[in-house]
């Protein structure tokens, strides 16, 4: 199957800003890193363990070098993707509460003011816009013209990071010992300036039906390709 993007879909590149002010795209439709010497690629997709990738790849013995995948390179060898998944709603949540502490104030009348989620109003608008950035798009924008059957699938859950290291020992030939990850490498739902937020999101999910629909209508080809695909270590 051939994953398309949303008919919403986010065109703009996510920078970071290094030293002497210059930016680095990180994530992009199309971008990919190759872990050279292997078969395989990976497809680095917003709040879904993309720092925790970041970190682990570094650590294992192979190099791995930034590609375009649109591009057609007749000297590049065939990869396997590796794509992660996280579901829906649940990677919505922790990137809408990404979105607002970055954008933590606004100006209103020439004076700042932070977000009240307590305002009915706003809750309608970030719900119902949804779709603010690269940490809340569809998870699909960033895999537009890869073929499933040259990918393979992780979820992100409770078992994520040994399922990885599984995978490197086994498909990378790297042992497990040569990947050393910070625990809270990717676990931003933890932090002081989210946990507020990120209660008071999943309490209006859970009270207002509206709300829920709603969401589940923004990222309903993400749900549709998370439950169709198979995922890496479920037949192990």
């Amino acid at each position: 199957m051939i994953i398309t993007r949303s008919k919403s879909h986010w065109e703009q590149p996510e920078f970071w800003t290094r030293g002497n002010n210059t930016q680095q795209i990180v994530r992009s439709q199309g971008l990919t890193y190759d872990i050279v010497g292997t078969r395989y690629s990976y497809v680095s997709i917003g709040k879904v363990a993309s720092t925790f990738m970041g970190e682990f790849l570094a650590n294992l013995k192979w190099t791995n070098t930034s590609y375009n995948y649109n591009e057609i390179d007749k000297q590049r060898l065939p990869k396997t993707y590796i794509v992660i998944l996280r579901d829906p709603i649940e990677r919505w949540c922790s990137g809408i509460v990404e979105y607002l502490v970055t954008h933590t104030k606004f100006l209103e009348r020439g004076h700042e003011r932070g977000w009240n989620l307590l305002n009915r109003e706003t809750l309608d608008l970030i719900f119902g816009v949804a779709k603010f950035d690269r940490h809340t798009c569809p998870q699909v924008d960033y895999l537009h013209g890869l073929d499933t059957n040259e990918c393979v699938f992780f979820k992100l859950d409770s078992n994520f990071e040994d399922t990885m290291k599984r995978f490197a020992e086994k498909e990378l030939n790297s042992p497990i010992n040569d990947a050393i990850i910070r625990d809270f490498a990717y676990n931003t739902s933890e932090r002081e300036t989210h946990r507020t937020l990120r209660n008071t999101i999943d309490y209006q999910l859970k009270n207002e039906p509206r709300y829920m629909k709603t969401i589940k209508d923004h990222f309903v080809d993400d749900i549709i390709l998370f439950n169709q695909v198979t995922f890496y270590g479920n037949n192990l």
